[in-house]
């Protein structure tokens, strides 16, 4: 019987994408998850799955499959993305996922806003703070003005990366580090290792 929880690298590894509200148009999310897939091409145990943000019965489907044969499993929502990877999360209970990426997230409704995190082993958070806000920032900005923000709902987030861009870079905010100079892509890469800071460079002989 599987365990309600994932075990890093037993069967494999499902990275499960989904992109925001105008995702099927921009390809933000798709063409990085496009990509990833790309590069599994040749590896029979780890895929990487993208989802339009209403598709939440779909990516639940296959969660609840490869969570039942033991993968690893890694959510990852962009802007309205971020909502539906909530959402999924709570209707997979007990099933927990190894790693939730949210990256900057926005809520739907202010009404019918999206659950807590509970089952999630460890949740990234990447928000969008631009010096230089364009069109993209607007468009969030009127998503949370209708919905507000989900600042509370990932408050308990392991790691929150402030990144110096704008609200469309998806692939640029996957990969901006946090202070530990850790980006959410590098979580998703070592997934199966123990997470510890990049070290510093020296120039000290070893």
């Amino acid at each position: 019987m599987a365990s309600a929880t994932a075990t890093p690298n037993r069967r494999g590894v499902t990275e499960l994408y989904i992109g925001g509200a105008g995702d099927t148009r921009t390809r933000l999310v798709a063409a990085y998850a496009d990509e990833r897939q790309r590069k599994f091409a040749h590896q029979a145990h780890h895929d990487a799955h993208y989802f339009p943000h209403y598709a939440s019965r779909r990516i639940q489907h296959i969660a609840l499959r490869d969570a039942e044969i033991g993968r690893t499993l890694i959510l990852i929502g962009h802007s309205w993305g971020g909502d539906t990877a909530l959402r999924v999360l709570k209707a997979i209970r007990p099933i927990s996922v190894d790693l939730l990426v949210c990256v900057d997230p926005v809520p739907k409704s202010r009404l019918n806003p999206p659950p807590m995190p509970r089952n999630a082993d460890r949740i990234i958070h990447v928000d969008a703070r631009p010096s230089y806000p364009n069109r993209s920032d607007q468009v969030k900005g009127m998503g949370q003005w209708f919905g507000g923000t989900l600042h509370r709902r990932l408050s308990a987030a392991h790691a929150l990366i402030i990144a110096d861009l704008n609200h469309f870079a998806f692939a640029q905010m996957m990969f901006a580090p946090g202070e530990d100079g850790l980006s959410a892509a590098d979580h998703v890469e070592r997934i199966d290792q123990p997470i510890r800071p990049k070290a510093a460079s020296s120039s000290s002989a070893g």
